[in-house]
């Protein structure tokens, strides 16, 4: 699909501030403004673009139909990338945060350019790599649903056979394993009345231990040996994964936003932490809590 004459590429805004003469550079997700020089957003950790971002009521004419895609799931890579192939397409859209607006006459090539991110971020199997099958039998479509999207949401590829069996590298076993152990818990476990589980009563509660967990991840992902970090991310990440489903949260995105916590909280406590994994983890956490506090 080629780039349509008459505007701007965003694929290189680095190189292109410098050969055209930008003046500015912004953010294509939250619009931020910056002078050139700067690479990359400092609320969003994105690279800049060079044309400014539209705003949500730029989108196509007044009399003309928006949709609304949600993207909070998506990492602000996989944003980027889709920003950079619209624009590329010569497709309208602006963005709220996670949310993309489109025209609606443009829904079926957005849809395609979509399909293409999702196919192009999602972990693959090793086709020559030992693989693990779990039989998903007794699995309802609903509950395959949200272990589908808990293990996109934790780097895992996988993929489901034939038979309708889960098929993972056998090296991931064990993170596939405490992702089913989640999920085996969330859906045994529903909403229960016991002392085990947190309940709170103001929001503004569960927003604070949300920020604060961002906070800890964002300078872990910095500094893997942060102690003082990693100790105020593990406090609250504790007392999170007690937490009863807070007002507003689908309880499909409540139980990822535990998953990434609890990912990232294995890696610091593995036995022999790989820093690596540690900052990929941090990020994700990032990368999910920045639209929700």
């Amino acid at each position: 699909m080629g780039a349509h004459q008459g505007r701007a590429d965003r694929s290189d805004p680095t190189e292109a501030w410098q050969d055209a003469g930008v003046s500015s550079l912004w953010c294509f997700q939250c619009g931020a403004e910056y002078e050139p020089g700067v690479e990359t957003c400092v609320e969003c950790g994105v690279g800049l673009v060079t044309e400014a971002p539209l705003a949500p009521e730029d989108v196509g004419t007044s009399d003309e139909e928006q949709l609304a895609y949600e993207l909070h799931d998506w990492s602000f890579e996989s944003r980027r990338m889709l920003d950079q192939l619209l624009t590329g397409a010569g497709l309208a859209h602006s963005w709220q945060g996670a949310t993309m607006i489109v025209r609606a006459v443009d829904e079926d090539a957005v849809d395609d350019l979509v399909e293409e991110v999702e196919h192009a971020t999602l972990p693959t199997l090793d086709p020559d790599a030992e693989h693990t099958v779990y039989e998903m039998n007794e699995w309802t479509s609903e509950q395959q649903s949200r272990l589908t999207n808990m293990l996109g949401m934790a780097g895992l590829a996988h993929e489901f056979d034939g038979n309708g069996d889960l098929v993972v590298n056998a090296e991931d076993e064990a993170a596939v394993d405490a992702v089913l152990d989640r999920l085996e818990d969330a859906i045994a476990l529903g909403e229960p009345e016991t002392e085990d589980v947190i309940h709170f009563d103001d929001d503004l509660q569960v927003n604070d231990l949300l920020s604060n967990a961002f906070d800890a991840a964002d300078r872990i992902k910095g500094n893997t040996h942060d102690h003082e970090a990693i100790l105020e991310f593990l406090e609250s990440e504790a007392v999170i994964d007690r937490v009863a489903l807070p007002y507003g949260f689908e309880r499909e995105s409540w139980d990822r936003v535990r998953l990434v916590l609890g990912t990232l909280r294995d890696s610091l406590e593995a036995d022999d932490p790989d820093d690596d994994k540690i900052v990929a983890d941090a990020k994700r956490v990032r990368d999910a809590l920045v639209q929700i506090i």
